[in-house]
């Protein structure tokens, strides 16, 4: 008999995720201490981000970082998991992520999406993890931030609303957003942004 592969969207997946991982939540992002007026947030959509830290990155993106942000729930994901150091996961993530982040010797730091309540902190962060990247800096009260290589594009684009919804609550919790190529908000340069 063949087990039934889960949909990648659906919210059953999730939920199961979720059940396993609330088991492994030693730490939340509330234990995340970082204070800093600004912070370079990357994604995969570049080749090249300047050197700046701290640096939030999605860990397909293959650069050393602070913070490591992910939402992917697709077992495949692992692959990507290269490098020790601490995560930021949303508790949709496969249970494979963990394991294999611990084997790493990373640190994970939990959240949860808006609409799962397990005593974590609740982020909407649109289904994508350079969006949860924003999030998560606005979360930490970060005043200014710079993405570099993020983009809703291509396969992509299907995060644009929730993009809008991310973009604004960070603006309004006074977060200010810049990108170093204007495609998601205002562009500035690395340079002008290190001014600020």
């Amino acid at each position: 008999m063949f087990r039934k592969v889960p949909d990648y969207w659906d919210t059953d997946t999730y939920k199961e995720n979720a059940e396993i991982n609330s088991k492994l939540v030693n730490y939340t992002i509330k234990d995340l201490s970082l204070n800093a007026k600004k912070a370079l947030l990357c994604g995969r959509g570049s080749q090249n981000h300047p050197e700046f830290h701290p640096r939030f990155s999605t860990p397909t993106t293959s650069i050393d970082s602070e913070l490591y942000v992910t939402v992917d729930h697709s077992p495949a994901y692992t692959r990507f998991l290269t490098r020790k150091g601490n995560y930021a996961l949303c508790l949709i993530v496969n249970p494979k992520i963990p394991k294999k982040i611990t084997e790493l010797g990373g640190k994970i730091y939990w959240f949860s999406p808006e609409y799962l309540n397990y005593g974590l902190p609740q982020i909407y962060f649109g289904k994508n993890s350079g969006l949860a990247e924003i999030a998560l800096a606005s979360y930490l009260q970060i005043p200014y931030v710079l993405l570099s290589g993020i983009k809703l594009t291509g396969q992509y684009s299907q995060f644009e609303e929730g993009a809008k919804t991310v973009l604004e609550s960070a603006q309004r919790s006074g977060t200010k957003i810049f990108s170093s190529d204007g495609d998601l908000t205002e562009r500035l340069s690395f340079e002008d942004w290190c001014k600020l």
